[in-house]
């Protein structure tokens, strides 16, 4: 009785640690696995009348985005301070304000011209901002 009374513990906890390591491998292979990477994202908005009278706004940085999302810009380096890559021209137009922003938090970057329009003479602008491509995680 003795030795199959062993013999059936050593059995069951065989069972035992076998069966927990089949559930941790099932586990491990349905988990989500986050998968990352760090595209370009840019955005350009722009009117034009002639060679020479035009208005162009735009952004430009790398990304990062996760499981099709959109997480934050990743500002290039090569500026003083870090920042996405920025045009704000304008040529026969005049020019009411050009600026760019970038959100605290890497969410948001844009740039803008406001003009005349010089057909209509309205106030008109064009703007630009990513993330343009991606959609806001969460969102």
């Amino acid at each position: 009785m003795r030795v199959s009374g062993v013999l059936g513990l050593l059995l069951m906890g065989g069972l035992l640690f076998g069966g927990l390591g089949a559930y941790h491998w099932v586990m491990a292979a349905s988990a989500t696995k986050t998968s990352c990477w760090t595209p370009w994202d840019d955005d350009v908005d722009e009117k034009s009348w002639s060679a020479t009278t035009f208005v162009w706004a735009g952004v430009q940085a790398k990304v990062l985005v996760c499981n099709g999302h959109f997480i934050q810009i990743i500002p290039d380096p090569n500026h003083k301070p870090p920042s996405p890559n920025f045009v704000t021209e304008a040529q026969g137009v005049r020019v009411l304000e050009k600026n760019t922003y970038v959100k605290g938090d890497l969410s948001e970057a844009g740039a803008w011209v406001t003009y005349i329009d010089p057909t209509t003479g309205k106030r008109s602008q064009v703007y630009a901002k990513i993330p343009h491509i991606w959609p806001k995680a969460g969102g």
